[in-house]
């Protein structure tokens, strides 16, 4: 069965006054602009070349890149299913890193600010692969300054023996086999590449990795200091998983904070050889899901989340908590499939025992 993995959308954002934010998402391109005082600027993702004041952003997600099959048999099954994919738009074969190529390459030619990579790059952790990415970035991408977030494949080894916890490899792969794309990234870094940010032409990109469905206490805290600045900047939140937020329809294994997350319904423990999830929610993710709503512009500097983690196409506008009217702040960006001129076509959810 042959399926496409790589995600990517081009974000323009114009830094203005941010308190009155104009949002226009299309299949592949997304416009942010923040009119100022005196006009009202509108600067289109493909269409303008980058110039002051003008920040283009390239979000790819969910590559699933794997070279070989580096540690038969824990990482066959992983490596079987993304061997082989398909071209979305000429629906011929390809593969995860051919496409990544082409990303990149794309990327280049549209002269972007920055890449930004948000998780599952890689199809499960592999020196090789990580190696092979970074030299990506340097050719193709022609140096582009990026930043990374780890997905839950870029760090879990499927059935390792010993594992008391289902995200007990994450910290020791951040630290080692993925510590170069941090390492190499634009961002000011936090501990273990847990969090961290960049500031580029009056816009503040925010990363939390939240690939193990979680906020972290110390994740709430980075979060809550940068977003609660006075500052005129706008901030762009990057995460992997989407967030359990209002009119987000995602069941609990593609969210992050979901109420029903838990063991109970932790139904892929066994075939991703994992121990189970814990029994539910730590109290920083439902804080951090407030904290979300309540920066959502026009209250807030939130004007938009990049994720991904669920391949496929969806957006979610986000009511802040004082009842302002509903916010461009997207799950993803990409247009709704009711939006005129969308043109997406429709999704047909894969399991991964059919793959």
């Amino acid at each position: 069965m042959l399926v496409r993995l790589v995600w990517c959308v081009l974000l323009s954002l114009s830094a203005a006054e941010f308190r009155s934010v104009r949002h226009h998402y299309g299949q592949k391109h997304a416009e942010i602009t923040f009119p100022s005082d005196s006009s009202h600027r509108r600067m289109r993702g493909f269409e303008t070349d980058t110039a002051d004041g003008l920040l283009k952003v390239f979000h790819i997600t969910d590559a699933h890149i794997s070279l070989q099959n580096d540690d038969p048999p824990q990482t066959t099954r992983m490596y079987s299913a993304f061997v082989q994919t398909t071209d979305r738009a000429s629906h011929s074969q390809t593969t995860s890193s051919a496409e990544f190529v082409k990303l990149l390459q794309k990327a280049c030619a549209e002269k972007v600010d920055l890449i930004a990579l948000g998780g599952d790059i890689l199809n499960f952790p592999s020196e090789r692969t990580v190696a092979w990415i970074s030299e990506q970035l340097r050719g193709p991408g022609c140096g582009i300054p990026f930043l990374y977030t780890a997905g839950n494949h870029d760090w879990h080894v499927e059935g390792k023996e010993g594992d008391q916890s289902y995200d007990e490899q994450r910290e020791p792969q951040l630290t080692s086999t993925l510590w170069p794309l941090f390492e190499q990234s634009a961002a000011t870094l936090g501990r273990a590449g847990l969090f961290g940010h960049v500031h580029m032409k009056g816009v503040e990109i925010l990363f939390i990795d939240n690939s193990n469905h979680q906020v972290s206490a110390e994740q709430l805290d980075f979060a809550r200091e940068r977003l609660n600045q006075e500052s005129q900047s706008p901030v762009v939140l990057l995460l992997h998983m989407p967030l359990a937020l209002p009119g987000v329809s995602l069941p609990p294994k593609e969210s992050c904070g979901h109420a029903s997350w838990g063991a109970a319904g932790d139904e892929n423990w066994q075939l991703e050889g994992r121990p189970r999830w814990p029994q539910g929610n730590e109290a920083s993710t439902g804080e951090f899901l407030q904290l979300v709503r309540a920066q959502a512009s026009p209250a807030g500097r939130l004007v938009s989340i990049l994720s991904g983690h669920v391949h496929r196409d969806f957006t979610v506008g986000v009511e802040d908590d004082r009842k302002f009217p509903p916010a461009a702040n997207r799950t993803a960006l990409a247009c709704d499939p009711q939006q005129q001129g969308c043109g997406l076509r429709s999704f047909v959810a894969v399991d991964a025992e059919d793959l």
